[in-house]
Parts: structure tokens; sequence; C-alpha cells
């Protein structure tokens, strides 16, 4: 019999990267997707560190959620505990017992991008 998964590490915020181009230079900003997301948090291994690392990325997270097609993508911020997490790499898998997940590696942002009230 398999298990159902469970999701239960954390839960975050979803944002959407925007860029507003009515300024006289393009300014990106976070548009809130009103979606909170459970998830469980899954290792992360050293050659992916060091892979990310040369190109100057710090993987700050690697976390499976329910399956999320074409809704998360690398235009996404996550933000958990108050910190952003900019999404590297969005994978839909089917896990080992024939559950469709969504794994989100997530990497420290370049800058803290503001929120549009």
């Amino acid at each position: 019999m398999s298990d159902l998964p469970v999701y239960t590490d954390g839960c975050f915020g979803l944002y959407r990267i925007r860029t507003d181009e009515s300024k006289d230079y393009p300014e990106e900003y976070l548009e809130d997707q009103n979606m909170e997301i459970w998830y469980k948090e899954i290792s992360v291994f050293d050659h992916m560190k060091y892979e990310l690392g040369q190109g100057g990325m710090e993987v700050t997270m690697k976390i499976r959620i329910p399956q999320q097609r074409g809704l998360i993508d690398s235009k996404c911020v996550c933000l958990i505990d108050g910190q952003q997490h900019r999404v590297y790499n969005a994978t839909n898998i089917t896990n080992k017992d024939g559950y469709r997940e969504t794994e989100l590696t997530l990497v420290r942002p370049e800058k803290e991008i503001e929120e549009m009230k």
C-alpha cells in the first residue's frame, strides 16, 4: 500500500516577479498570488550546491509541493519565514508511490524585491 505525501515542514507565500516599465528604467516588483502552499523539505546534494555556486548562486532550499504544473516558474519568489527565496527551477515529478509533485530549487535572490501593495 502506498503512503500519501505529507507536506508538514512549512508553508510559503507565492509571489510573481513583474516589471514596471512606466518609469525611466524598468523596475521589478512582487505581485502577491494570494496562495499559501505547504511543502516538505528535501536534501540538497553537494554537487548541486557546487555547480550553482560556481555560477554565483546560493541554493537556500529544495522543497516538494503538490503538483503545480504551469503555476510556478523562475519568475516566482517564495516567502518563507519572512525571507525571499527565488525559484531557480521547478520540476514536475511522479514520486515512488505514483503521486505527482513539483520539486522547487530555491536560491538566494540577487537583491530583495519590493512587494507592490
